[in-house]
């Protein structure tokens, strides 16, 4: 099995990529260059820009942690606390940096840097919604104690799967700690298999484990079953069976991948579909796009579709029509029921319901359109922000918030902070008691003042 390289492309030109060096890959036609970091390539298209957002990510991530710490720190110095509880917190706190360490050590050969966050206006989203340590529990699903749930997954998707043609091409598009790929890799006779992930502390994970290295980390699970569950020591390593090959870990964007068009015989999205800010037909065409005539597509997960509006939320009949009008033939579509990130250690114990199908590419595929998620004078600093309906409505909720909180002296009542306003902006009563008390609750709700 090949490295995947000839499956590259500088996602920029889309022309073929050399390595320069062992920390460097650069486009043979534009010049662009693109760092590799321990044997990952970073193949953004705005390198700085998505450096600048993980960089950023990271440094939340460090302020979250030093706060979550405070928090027990004060916690365990409260009296009367039971002789268990001061137990779970010394183990809570002790895990927390554990893993905090762990964290930074999986990402120390990333580079990251704090003058780096933010020192350039991202062209590209990495999704807000998206942290370091995001699906962190699937890495030890895939690598520690998930061992049925892999299995039920492969039974799922082990008939669908084609026989490899030789020198064939297998990608995995969010395959997150790696598992997926791994598999891929190991039971078929391909002549590469790619994985494509945004997170780099996950595909760290997956390059590591897939490997054969061990990599040690600390669970922390929400709900612990019991006081010897509340900090475990990992250690996320492959099983025994040694893979036919290795999977080529990559880091980038679906929306500009750094993929060669027409290459891939077999395509896997894992519990993808369903959160990319793009409609599902939009989504088929440009992923179709990366596929060989005839090439597999199996998508497993399931069709939430949160960030979409009601014509975007698709059931499992509407994402087969879709597949059909944009040239694939759906060979088998179906539902299963599945467990969830069952951990032993944890008290969660989840089902979920995922719709998995196989399609193949038969008709040509039409020209995919570019997807740019922020407007132009998000990513172009020298053009104007215009003035939308939204923000001016921000504006007057923002400079509303504003005044409350002057009145907060640390003598008035939120009664005198209602009569006050009302009778500075002539506003009713009961409106402005309505205003005030949704501002306190919403601060409140959001732990701002819980914990005071």
């Amino acid at each position: 099995m090949t490295n995947g390289s000839a499956t590259l492309r500088c996602p920029q030109c889309l022309c073929s990529l050399r390595e320069i060096a062992t920390d460097r890959i650069e486009c043979s036609e534009c010049d662009a260059v693109y760092p590799v970091f321990d044997g990952i390539p970073w193949l953004y298209r705005d390198v700085a820009g998505s450096r600048a957002q993980w960089a950023a990510k990271l440094q939340q991530f460090r302020m979250d942690l030093l706060a979550e710490h405070a928090l027990l720190e004060a916690a365990v110095k409260e009296e009367g606390l039971l002789p268990a509880t001061r137990r779970r917190l010394a183990q809570q706190t002790a895990g927390l940096l554990r893993q905090g360490e762990q964290v930074f050590g999986l990402l120390e050969p990333f580079g990251f840097s704090h003058s780096e966050a933010g020192g350039v206006l991202p062209r590209e989203r990495i999704p807000s919604q998206q942290h370091v340590t995001s699906y962190l529990e699937t890495a030890f699903r895939d690598w520690c104690w998930g061992e049925e749930e892999v299995e039920q997954t492969l039974a799922r998707i082990r008939p669908l799967l084609p026989d490899p043609d030789e020198g064939g091409h297998a990608l995995v598009l969010g395959g997150g700690a790696g598992r997926l790929a791994w598999e891929i890799a190991r039971r078929g006779d391909w002549g590469s298999v790619v994985q494509l992930d945004l997170n780099p502390l996950l595909t760290r994970v997956a390059r590591l484990v897939a490997s054969g290295e061990s990599v040690a980390l600390t669970e922390l699970p929400g709900m612990p079953r019991g006081l010897e569950h509340v900090a475990i020591e990992q250690t996320l390593e492959r099983p025994s069976a040694k893979a036919a090959g290795m999977p080529r870990f990559v880091l980038g964007d679906v929306f500009a991948p750094p993929l060669a068009p027409a290459s891939f015989d077999l395509l896997l999205t894992p519990w993808l579909v369903d959160i990319l800010p793009e409609s599902f037909r939009s989504l088929a065409v440009r992923l179709g796009r990366l596929l060989t005539d005839e090439a597999r597509w199996i998508s497993f997960g399931p069709l939430s579709f949160e960030s979409h509006g009601p014509a975007e939320r698709l059931t499992a009949e509407e994402m087969a029509e879709a597949l059909e009008a944009v040239g694939f033939e759906v060979e088998r579509a179906e539902m299963h029921c599945v467990p969830h990130l069952h951990s032993p250690h944890g008290m969660v114990r989840r089902s979920e319901e995922i719709f998995v199908f196989a399609a193949r590419r038969r008709a040509p595929i039409a020209e995919v359109k570019p997807f740019r998620f922020y407007p132009k004078w998000m990513t172009d600093g020298r053009q104007s922000v215009p003035v939308l309906p939204e923000l001016e409505q921000l504006r007057a909720e923002r400079v509303f918030d504003l005044e409350i909180l002057k009145c907060v002296d640390g003598t008035r009542g939120i009664d005198d902070i209602v009569a006050l306003l009302s009778e500075r902006y002539s506003l009713d009563p009961g409106r402005c008691r309505s205003t005030v008390s949704r501002f306190f609750s919403r601060l409140y709700e959001q732990d701002s003042l819980r914990r005071r």
